[in-house]
């Protein structure tokens, strides 16, 4: 029988969540498909079909991306892409990755974009990895910061964060390319308030409440903590679940408070962006610890011109660039031209199909792993993965896609 893959009606909601819950390895068998229908938009919602058994899943939802300068896109965000381990090596994943998106070219959205579970799956549908994220542990007995923080920090409640946070974290990813917008049902679940049975929920936790020296919210932080000894001797730890700040002053802060709990002597943050501040912070910058670095969202141009002039570029130049792409969505030869403006957040750039020579040519993959700035031309060109057509071409695209902010995605998806 040929397997037929689609987009899902109403009433195979409940074999959907199913299948990506056998396809995950969750033995929930679909008993969370109550809770997960408010998630689901059923016209982005794709399985593959044996029968009237759903065996793969995807599902995607639109959210802005925001890119060097402030500028935003709309993105079409993949997630929950499984297959049944019955039904593996059938190409199901191929069809489902490429129906979805020839679906976000129809509706317009400029990019894809998705978080891979394994690297070597997505480079070939054309995604690049474009972020990336790390993990900081803290000995706070050697931890202090340099400068003293100004304002204050407050304990509250479940609810007051929960209120807080959407506006703190619009005003952090208006200054950080590559994070995306989160709508109620994220921060719901996020705070335990919407949950979903058979995954795994929230554990109590405090939430504190940064404010700068004019009282206003500057910083929010999500922590639980493990108290312990070790011959008699605290050996605590504190580890923050959400830490999000929106200014120099509340990440202080929010540092301030958790290297100085009582009875803790190790603090432990994830998801930190690659250019965290927090060594150049502390007096001993080896109290800082980073590990697992590692890629985190990749983006697959849809349509270049949209996204190559939504952002703004680091120094002018013009550079003209012949991209690959064999499901032809992105494919092309496109002339970007960056100037103008007075440069303090970039310069504004046009981008438009052109018969021009080109002079760099490159992956779909590639242009997602360089949009945002977190990878730079002339390191993939170094690499071969950017061939250059006329010499200097790599160093000029250097520097016009260069971002001074890391790109950072804080968003689970």
């Amino acid at each position: 029988m040929a397997l037929d893959v689609r987009t899902i009606t109403e009433s195979e909601v409940d074999a959907w969540c199913a299948a990506w819950d056998t396809g995950s390895l969750n033995p929930a068998g679909g008993a969370d498909a109550p809770a997960r229908r408010r998630g689901l938009l059923l016209d982005r919602t794709w399985a593959a079909f044996d029968g009237d058994r759903a065996v793969a899943t995807l599902r995607s939802f639109p959210a802005e991306l925001t890119l060097p300068g402030g500028g935003t896109v709309t993105a079409g965000a993949v997630t929950q892409v499984g297959t049944a381990a019955t039904h593996r090596r059938r190409g199901l994943a191929t069809r489902l990755v490429e129906a979805e998106l020839a679906a976000a070219a129809r509706r317009g959205e400029p990019v894809s974009v998705l978080i891979a579970s394994e690297w070597g799956i997505y480079g070939r549908f054309g995604y690049g990895a474009a972020t990336e994220h790390q993990h900081y542990t803290v000995d706070t007995r050697a931890a202090r910061l340099i400068d003293r923080p100004r304002g204050s920090v407050e304990f509250v409640d479940r609810d007051t964060a929960r209120a807080a946070a959407p506006g703190l974290h619009a005003r952090h990813r208006a200054g950080r390319p590559g994070d995306l917008a989160r709508d109620g049902l994220f921060w719901d679940r996020l705070f335990g308030i919407a949950r979903v049975p058979g995954r795994p929920q929230p554990a109590p936790a405090f939430h504190v409440l940064a404010r700068d020296a004019g009282g206003h919210p500057a910083g929010l932080a999500r922590y639980r903590a493990e108290l312990r000894t070790e011959h008699r001797v605290p050996a605590g730890e504190a580890t923050a679940e959400l830490f999000l700040a929106v200014s120099r002053d509340g990440a202080l802060l929010l540092w301030d408070h958790l290297l100085n709990l009582d009875l803790v002597t190790t603090v432990r943050v994830g998801d930190r962006p690659a250019d965290e501040a927090l060594p150049w912070l502390l007096t001993d910058a080896r109290a800082a610890r980073a590990a697992e670095r590692a890629d985190f969202l990749w983006v697959r141009p849809l349509d270049v011109p949209a996204l190559l002039a939504g952002r703004r570029y680091a120094a002018p130049g013009r550079i003209v660039l012949e991209v690959d792409d064999p499901l032809g969505f992105a494919a092309g030869r496109f002339a970007l031209h960056a100037g103008g403006g007075d440069g303090s957040v970039g310069h504004p750039a046009s981008c438009e199909r052109t018969d021009a020579p080109a002079e760099l040519a490159l992956s779909a993959s590639a242009l997602g792993s360089v949009c945002l700035g977190g990878f730079g031309v002339g390191a993939l060109a170094a690499a071969g993965r950017i061939a250059e057509r006329i010499p200097g071409a790599a160093a000029r695209a250097d520097a016009m896609f260069h971002w001074p902010t890391a790109p950072w995605c804080s968003t689970w998806f």
